[in-house]
């Protein structure tokens, strides 16, 4: 499926269509470093109004902890490592119950226990990391999963403005599993993944709804660039060689959204009409822009007439010089 020519990669313009973390996971530096030093200062203000034998050594504990969690370790370990050497040098560093003459010794424990906890965290934070992007990942295609293409759009990240929604359906793929072998027909589906990666822009969505059916969700600069997207898929797609892997090819329902994604379920139901109207025309695509009236999508079919390549790169080099989003597309996260 991959074209032999080089595709053109287009510039995002607009905010990346990504997942997110829970808040602890993405606090610029910017805000983390301040709220880590301004909870080290309310703790050191607690302990100065307090009795010396109060030890606030595990408060402080927690607060690097917070930073590891929030910025890195190594953050966290100058942070610790400032901590102790600052109450060191101002005679508050307690030592107990033997007293100061076992304090190098006691220092070097307190500077290991710190090490310790944080290499933890960090063990614990990449697992829930890896745990997230396999929740939300379909493994064979690298594609975000049915799960979180929905969490994606109803977070209201995808609403405002133009922009497509395209549902994919690979033809063929039953008799390429039956008749080669499924390990043939997942190389298809690798091969359709990177080919649609290729085409559309990093910041852009790729899902793969089950089977041999993927969706593609991607912010538009205005409505004709709906006909260069699903012109310049269908022939990425449809047009290209017939390598062994990347021979299938597919149908695409291109529905054009005013407004971005209002009622995704009913957005789907309405790209998938018209991917397979596709189908059974065998033109391999079909365009067509939503009209919401009282809840419910009326279509508007748009004749796709494939502009040749210099008019698409002409439409994308008219969107970049008028700094708004390009019409062409790429996915997560």
């Amino acid at each position: 499926m991959t074209a032999g020519r080089q595709i053109e990669r287009r510039r995002v313009q607009h905010p990346a269509l990504v997942l997110e973390h829970s808040f602890l996971f993405r606090i610029p530096p910017r805000y983390g470093w301040p709220a880590a030093l301004l909870l080290l200062g309310a703790v050191a203000a607690a302990e100065s109004v307090t009795p010396r034998e109060i030890w606030f050594g595990p408060v402080y504990l927690a607060v690097v902890c917070f930073a590891a969690w929030a910025l890195s370790i190594r953050s966290a370990f100058l942070l610790g490592t400032s901590v102790l050497l600052f109450k060191l040098a101002t005679g508050n560093l307690a030592f107990y119950p033997m007293g100061p003459g076992l304090a190098l010794g006691n220092l070097a424990v307190r500077f290991a226990g710190i090490g310790i906890v944080l290499g933890f965290i960090g063990l614990a934070r990449k697992s829930y990391e890896r745990e997230w992007h396999l929740a939300r990942t379909d493994l064979l295609t690298d594609a975000l999963n049915r799960q979180a293409f929905f969490e994606l759009v109803r977070s209201g990240r995808c609403s405002g403005g133009w922009s497509a929604l395209i549902y994919a359906d690979l033809d063929g793929l039953k008799q390429l599993n039956d008749q080669q072998g499924h390990d043939q027909g997942d190389e298809s589906l690798k091969a359709f993944a990177e080919t649609v990666r290729r085409t559309i822009r990093k910041g852009d969505v790729l899902a793969r709804m089950g089977g041999d059916e993927f969706v593609i969700f991607m912010k538009l600069r205005d409505e004709e660039a709906g006909q260069a997207v699903a012109c310049r898929l269908h022939r990425a797609l449809n047009t290209s060689g017939e390598d062994a892997a990347c021979r299938l090819k597919c149908s695409l329902g291109v529905l054009v959204l005013p407004d971005g994604s209002q009622s995704i379920d009913a957005e789907l139901r309405a790209a998938d009409e018209l991917m397979y109207k596709a189908k059974q025309s065998r033109a391999g695509v079909a365009v067509a822009t939503a009209v919401v009236t009282d809840g419910q999508i009326a279509l508007t079919i748009q004749d796709l007439a494939p502009p040749h390549e210099s008019q698409v790169r002409q439409t994308d080099r008219t969107g970049e010089a008028s700094g708004s989003a390009p019409d062409q597309p790429r996915a997560a996260a």
